[in-house]
């Protein structure tokens, strides 16, 4: 593989969401994007031996099993790569074969532009001199690029960005559902800071049900992360129960200067989110 310009990308699952967004626009830089369906097997030989980059764009619980698959055909002159969000079943079983891995997240579902995205690339292998060249394959593109060493770190990183974030979110909905709310009267009466809850919690069940469930169940980090919220939910209850006021804003007080100038910073985004939010019209 040379060094400076990866030219030949084989994405194996590379009909599905991923593989339809990044195929065309690889292909519109002048890069050969060679595509395999997640039970396409007979395709997959093919394709590795023809890409000089080999992704790996299929379901987190499948990622390993088609790894080991296709690993009798990786050579140290391919690097290998995947698009999925949870790395700790995932790296290990990579850096069995012989080619060199660098991991991948793209920090994204299916979006309208690439542009301002955000991609996670995690250099399994250690040094590598393909890191520069895989990065311009995404920075050309427009997207943010993020390089972290450790993918252990990712995995605990992403139990709160992903498994605590999301797990709240469908925690919200599952208590409207069993409450029967009665959503139009509620959505009448709450403001626009109250809706975007709702629109970011919408936003996870219009999404595949299959996709969640693995992001929370197949991230070992999520557990710790979501024990300590169901006992953090229990503390404050409490407090709410005996109206212990003073542990409360104790509390609030700690959290709010935690988060220092980040606080400050995102309460403004928030008020930005809010005034775009009475624009839609949707």
């Amino acid at each position: 593989m040379r060094d400076k310009v990866i030219q030949r990308i084989g994405i194996i699952g590379g009909r599905g969401m991923m593989g339809r967004m990044f195929k065309p626009a690889w292909e519109a830089q002048g890069k050969t994007v060679l595509v395999s369906g997640s039970k396409d097997h007979d395709a997959e030989k093919r394709l590795v031996l023809e890409s000089e980059l080999v992704i790996v764009s299929v379901p987190i619980e499948k990622t390993a099993e088609v790894i080991g698959r296709i690993s009798k055909w990786l050579t140290p002159d391919h690097l290998l790569s995947d698009f999925t969000s949870v790395k700790a079943a995932v790296v290990p079983k990579m850096l069995q074969t012989n080619a060199e891995v660098i991991a991948c997240h793209p920090m994204f579902g299916e979006v309208e532009s690439l542009k301002g995205h955000n991609v996670i690339l995690l250099p399994a292998s250690g040094k590598t001199k393909r890191l520069a060249p895989y990065q311009r394959l995404y920075a050309d593109l427009g997207l943010n690029v993020v390089v972290m060493e450790d993918w252990k770190k990712h995995d605990e990183s992403m139990s709160v960005i992903q498994g605590l974030m999301h797990f709240q979110h469908i925690l919200f909905s599952r208590i409207l559902t069993e409450r029967k709310v009665d959503l139009e009267t509620v959505l009448q009466i709450c403001s626009p800071v109250y809706q975007a809850n709702f629109a970011f919690a919408c936003r996870i069940l219009q999404r595949d049900p299959h996709l969640y469930t693995h992001i929370l169940m197949d991230n070992p980090e999520n557990r710790s992360v979501l024990k300590q919220f169901v006992a953090e939910a229990q503390a404050h209850l409490k407090m709410v129960e005996q109206r212990d006021e003073e542990t409360f804003e104790k509390q609030f007080l700690e959290s709010r200067d935690y988060l220092g100038d980040l606080g400050k910073l995102f309460s403004a985004q928030s008020d930005y989110l809010i005034e775009k939010l009475k624009e839609y019209e949707g």
